[in-house]
This record gives structure tokens, sequence and C-alpha cells, in this order.
């Protein structure tokens, strides 16, 4: 089975996605504002970017409102 690209963060045999954070506070802080489920931390060597949040089950950002479907057109 292929791998996914580096832009998809979804591991399907963990069913685990990843998102980067620039630090720990934050990996809890986007589990609380989205209500996901923080499996564990992960450090990233960066220096911007120090932390990956593994989150139980494949998870997208909602899309900025004006990117959204319009039901109405």
């Amino acid at each position: 089975m292929p791998k996914n690209p580096a832009w998809l963060r979804y591991d399907p045999d963990e069913n685990i996605s990843r998102h980067a954070a620039t630090d720990d506070e934050y990996c809890y802080d986007m589990e609380t504002k989205y209500g996901w489920t923080l499996k564990r931390i992960e450090k990233l060597k960066g220096d911007t970017l120090k932390a990956d949040r593994a989150i139980e089950s494949k998870t997208e950002f909602p899309q900025p409102f004006h990117e959204q479907d319009d039901d109405d057109a």
C-alpha cells in the first residue's frame, strides 16, 4: 500500500493524525478547541515547530469561513 504524501499526515494503520505545533501547550489547546483526542505529543527537531500532536482518528482543521461551501447558492 503506498505511503501517504507528506502533506497528508494521517496514518490509517494507527488511526492517528499529526498536526505540528510551536510547543506542547498548543497541543492541549487544540485538543480542547476542536474536541479531538490527543494520544501523545511527539517532539520535533525544528526551531519553530517543536511538537507534533498525535490525534486519534482522521482530523482536519475546519475550513475558513470564506472557503466553506455555500448551500444557498
